[in-house]
């Protein structure tokens, strides 16, 4: 009797199986133990053999994976409004900066306190006007040639 036999007498598929069991005399019952783990061990390795291989599943929060770039505009007032803009620049956010509503004096102490910021996150501080300012961390760059006129004074 061939393995394909045994496995299909083993869990009734075969016709047979009625007629089998009435004419075969009966084995002793270590020969019937083995005859039983020889086929329950074949049925694990062919179970085995077709398992897909277990893939782990990561979950991604498209949102927050996907989070994009943001640059804040603000025109602070007061220089206590110092510490919300360095909180900005701290969570990886750029900001520009209209000082046209502020105390000269004011302003110059904040952009100060500023430019320690964006050298401690290894950021930069820029001006792009009369009294506009941009700050960036280490993962923005600024590039432009009306930059650098503004910086040569030719506007």
């Amino acid at each position: 009797m061939s393995i394909k036999e045994k496995l299909n007498d083993y869990f009734s598929l075969n016709d047979s199986d009625n007629d089998s069991e009435e004419t075969t005399v009966e084995k002793p019952r270590k020969e019937k133990k083995k005859l039983a783990n020889s086929m329950v061990s074949k049925q694990v390795e062919s179970t085995e053999v077709r398992k897909a291989p277990q893939q782990n599943v990561v979950a991604i929060n498209h949102q927050q994976g996907m989070k994009k770039p943001r640059i804040k505009i603000m025109e602070p007032r007061l220089y206590s409004d110092v510490q919300s803009i360095a909180d900005i620049l701290l969570n990886n956010q750029s900001v520009i900066l209209n000082f046209r509503r502020m105390d000269k004096h004011q302003a110059k102490k904040m952009i100060d306190f500023l430019m320690g910021t964006t050298y401690a996150i290894k950021g930069d501080i820029q001006r792009l006007g009369e009294e506009i300012f941009i700050c960036t961390p280490q993962s923005f760059e600024i590039d432009g040639d009306e930059l650098q006129a503004l910086k040569n004074n030719e506007y």
